[in-house]
């Protein structure tokens, strides 16, 4: 298409130079287009007095540009450190599972001339371990030594050992009993954990999506760089063979001004173009995590803009955005775990009864007062512990209960309130979801649109530079009038391109809707 235009404004210049030159001309414009296959402008190269203070552009492409932001993205790194502190927390849960051991040592001294003075040094130690049912295990065992002397002149002097070895349970029977209430805190932590798995996943979604868009806008700047780039090499042209026909007497040098401020007009216009470029490079190493920096500015990407036309059903599609969703998914884990948090407060409107059982021999020595008188041996305490002549039982039925119970009714009431909450949330969000997605579908068919009237004006901008060219060469116009209608071309190829990059946008944004974008460019999360 580039290069038909070109030959007709090449035609459309034999009027006014001679045919030696009229050959030179269709040469020079048709290895313009020479240099732009498939009618498509190469990426632009960055000017010298850029690179001097920015660096190198680097060539780059959207494959590598997405593996590094994967990498590297901040966004990315903090989700993969929440889901280790969500790991980090389940693992804390599993306290209930161990053994608890518990040791005292005490000991006491008292006394007074009359009564004498006693001694007592004892220690204790328990083992205790938490049940699915939500009672409790125990082993208890204990020994304690005591001495009497100088009480009513020896009188009441003496020693004894006592030792005691008791196993017991302990077992809600109503509030605090059952599998559901025991795994309780393991099952809220697992839900926030699979929260911060979707919330990584939307935020890995996010980051490709936000690395894309910025991507497109380098492509955008990139191509308008270049479209005024083959611009100025026309209008360079135009000069040259303006300047031909001056020579030749065929056209009044009055024509060269306008073509030469139209140049300067141009050249001001790719400066502005390598500094949007820059910008948009910037903003694309900001978006993957790569360094800015002295010599580290500059990104150059070359890529085709052509898209593939298909067919967008909406329906279906707003049916897939529901099912991807990571919100709605996390919105679903948020209800779980409400309904956790109800039961377990509606647990707590439940009684106090708690039964407690405890079984143990016991095993003792005392000081003899003779004759002949002999002293407590806690060998002879442990020897009696181990024959179970004495055993003690204890049995206890504890019952309490709050007669009001504001506190865990309100709560209770809270909880289910918020629970309703997020069902409204969740209506909320599946709108939100569906205008998204209706909004993304009409800009890739109002893109699509766009790219068809755009070539349609293109193909009108290559007529009419023909046509004003065949004035001017009669006489009835100007280099000013030509010179605009190339200016005309120029925003139809801007047009079509910015529409180009709206199409491509509009189907990522479909892709991060229907759960495609990540599998598509072969990102998995691990």
């Amino acid at each position: 298409m580039r290069s038909a235009r070109l030959a007709c404004v090449s035609f459309a210049l034999f009027g006014v130079i001679s045919s030696h030159a009229q050959a030179d001309v269709v040469g020079r414009m048709l290895a313009i287009a020479d240099d732009q296959p498939g009618g498509t402008p190469p990426p632009p190269a960055q000017s010298p007095d850029l690179t001097a203070w920015a660096g190198e552009a680097r060539a780059t492409t959207l494959a590598e540009l997405l593996q590094i932001s994967v990498q590297q993205a901040p966004a990315l790194q903090s989700a993969r450190l929440d889901i280790a502190v969500a790991e980090a927390r389940i693992e804390e849960t599993w306290v209930r599972n161990d053994w608890l051991l518990q040791a005292k040592l005490t000991g006491s001294r008292s006394g007074d001339s009359r009564f004498g003075v006693s001694t007592s040094i004892g220690g204790s130690a328990d083992v205790s371990h938490l049940l699915t049912t939500g009672g409790t295990v125990a082993l208890h065992v204990d020994s304690t030594y005591s001495k009497t002397s100088g009480s009513f002149g020896g009188f009441l002097d003496g020693n004894s050992w006592v030792n005691n070895l008791d196993a017991s349970i302990t077992q809600p029977l109503l509030k605090g009993r059952g599998r559901d209430l025991f795994e309780a805190n393991e099952r809220r932590a697992v839900l926030a954990r699979d929260v911060t798995v979707l919330a990584r996943r939307l935020v890995a979604i996010q980051a490709v999506q936000a690395v894309i868009s910025a991507y497109w806008d380098l492509v955008l700047a990139e191509r308008t760089v270049a479209i005024t780039e083959q611009s100025l090499d026309l209008a360079r042209e135009r000069l040259r063979v303006t300047q031909i026909g001056a020579d030749g007497g065929k056209t009044p040098r009055s024509e060269i001004p306008a073509v030469l401020q139209i140049i300067a007009t141009r050249e001001e216009d790719v400066l502005n173009g390598e500094l949007g470029v820059l910008n948009n490079s910037i903003a694309l190493r900001r978006a993957t995590g790569m360094p800015i920096g002295a010599g580290e500015l500059g990104l150059r990407v070359a890529t085709d803009l052509d898209t593939k036309d298909e067919p967008l059903d909406l329906g279906p599609l707003i049916e897939r955005a529901f099912a991807a969703s990571p919100e709605l998914a996390e919105l679903a884990k948020e209800g779980d775990s409400a309904t956790i948090d109800i039961a377990v407060t509606e647990n707590g409107l439940l009684p106090q009864l708690d039964a407690a059982l405890s079984l143990g021999p016991t095993g003792s020595d005392f000081s003899t007062t003779g004759p002949p008188r002999t002293d407590a041996s806690f060998a002879t305490s442990l020897a009696n512990l181990a024959k179970f002549n004495a055993l003690v039982i204890n049995g206890s039925l504890t019952f309490s209960r709050s007669l009001d119970q504001h506190d865990v009714r309100g709560r209770a009431r809270e909880q289910r309130e918020l629970r309703r909450k997020l069902t409204v949330n969740e209506v909320d969000l599946r709108a939100q979801i569906a205008q998204t997605m209706a909004r993304a579908v009409a800009q890739v068919e109002l893109a699509r649109r766009r790219v068809a009237l755009s070539q349609r004006a293109i193909d009108l901008a290559n007529e009419n530079i023909k046509i004003e060219t065949d004035r001017f060469n009669l006489g009835k116009s100007t280099n000013f009038d030509v010179l605009n209608r190339l200016e005309d071309l120029r925003q139809a190829e801007l047009r079509k391109a910015q529409a180009l990059i709206d199409w491509h946008k509009g189907e990522t944004a479909v892709q991060a809707l229907t759960g495609d974008l990540l599998p598509l460019y072969g990102i998995v999360l691990e």
